[in-house]
């Protein structure tokens, strides 16, 4: 067991999860985000803002870094947002541990030319890959090296650049992702779940929910529990990770990609006697769990709920329960960036979808339309 008495440092685009959980088992909170959402500092000893990772100098870097630990010894835990700036972490003063995959273990599963030579080598399915644009056609989509959320991938018309990208056969079907512990040589399957896109003109392909479980056959579950370990035993992943893949139109399972980090659908997995934070550290130590944790008995279901418009919250606003990541009072939200996210439970999909349309009403009547946001953002 972790000791407690040393406190946990997130790092992440948004740490507000990480933040919660790790306050849930009793450490001390420190968080450096790019939002400084009002639950995120409820959860935290500690808040310092970031700026874009993609953009984070290592001078920046440091400098957070110093402001939040004053020196004092502390785990640094990362989430969303490091594969932009994973370079960074070769940089840790000796006074923070690292309690996940290394900056090169992020490298390898990063690199696509790296990652899927490795699927090549281990004889593990994925969709038809190239890193020459003029090798892809129409049938193919771009994806960004760093990108998450599904918000950097575009149709290979839409890939005004093409540095950092890699081409990708477009597969129709059935998009999930595989919520896994590594302790560097085994992997634990944690949940299996339904991704939900919810897209725009400029982001045919963003996230907007992911589902779980979501029942698949033996056939594609022993294929996923055999990628995630075989993957873990080549690369020497550890803690949380996530695999990406999707089920085709002829029942085809794909890999599409590994996020060696917290994933956001840790937010769905119901551990009721230890902290999910709690199950990373131990796994980042070696140690897996003994027991499987119990299947959800309905569907649980987390949505991001993007502006259609530009708004800002109201300094009266009633946020209903089942919502997270909530922005401050005055915030002003551009069109189609997050105005918070849902969790919900119920009896299916469609259950659930009308559980988020009531909450999503909740909100959007509360909000302030704004006619300029350009000078601000959430």
């Amino acid at each position: 067991m972790q000791n407690q008495s040393k406190p946990v440092l997130i790092f992440a685009q948004s740490g507000r999860f990480l933040a919660q959980s790790a306050s849930q088992a009793g450490y001390r909170v420190w968080v450096a985000d790019c939002f400084g959402d009002m639950d995120t500092l409820v959860a935290s000893e500690r808040w310092q803002g970031l700026p874009k990772l993609a953009s984070l100098t290592c001078k920046q870097f440091l400098t957070v870094l110093q402001s939040l630990t004053k020196g004092e010894e502390c785990s640094l835990i990362y989430g969303s947002g490091i594969e932009q700036c994973a370079h960074l972490l070769h940089q840790l003063p000796n006074h923070i541990e690292l309690i996940a995959n290394s900056a090169d273990t992020i490298n390898t599963i990063k690199t696509p030319t790296l990652f899927f030579d490795i699927l090549n080598t281990l004889n593990l399915p994925y969709p038809t890959t190239v890193f020459d644009k003029d090798l892809a056609n129409t049938d193919y989509i771009a994806k960004s090296i760093s990108g998450l959320g599904g918000s950097h991938i575009r149709p290979i018309s839409q890939s005004d650049s093409l540095q950092n990208n890699y081409f990708q056969k477009i597969t129709d079907g059935t998009p999930g992702s595989a919520l896994f512990l590594a302790n560097g040589k085994k992997a634990q399957i944690l949940s299996i779940n339904r991704q939900y896109i919810e897209p725009t003109p400029r982001s045919p392909y963003r996230l907007g929910m992911i589902e779980s479980p979501l029942d698949i056959t033996s056939t594609h579950q022993k294929l996923i529990t055999k990628a995630c370990n075989r993957i873990t035993q080549k690369t020497g992943l550890k803690g949380l990770n996530s695999l990406d893949f999707i089920i085709s139109q002829k029942n085809e399972l794909f890999i599409l990609e590994v996020n060696p980090r917290p994933s956001a659908s840790i937010e769905l997995i119901e551990s009721k006697f230890i902290p999910i934070i709690q199950l990373h550290i131990n796994a980042c130590h070696g140690r897996l769990i003994t027991k499987s944790l119990e299947t959800p008995s309905c569907i649980n279901s987390f949505r991001y709920i993007f502006a259609e418009k530009n708004f800002s919250i109201p300094s009266d606003m009633v946020w209903p329960v089942e919502c997270s990541d909530i922005a401050k009072s005055a915030s002003l939200i551009k069109k189609d960036e997050p105005i918070c996210s849902c969790l919900v439970q119920a009896s299916d999909h469609a259950a659930a979808m009308v559980k988020h349309k009531i909450i999503l009403a909740q909100i959007i009547k509360q909000l302030l339309p704004q006619t300029n946001c350009s000078l601000y953002s959430y």
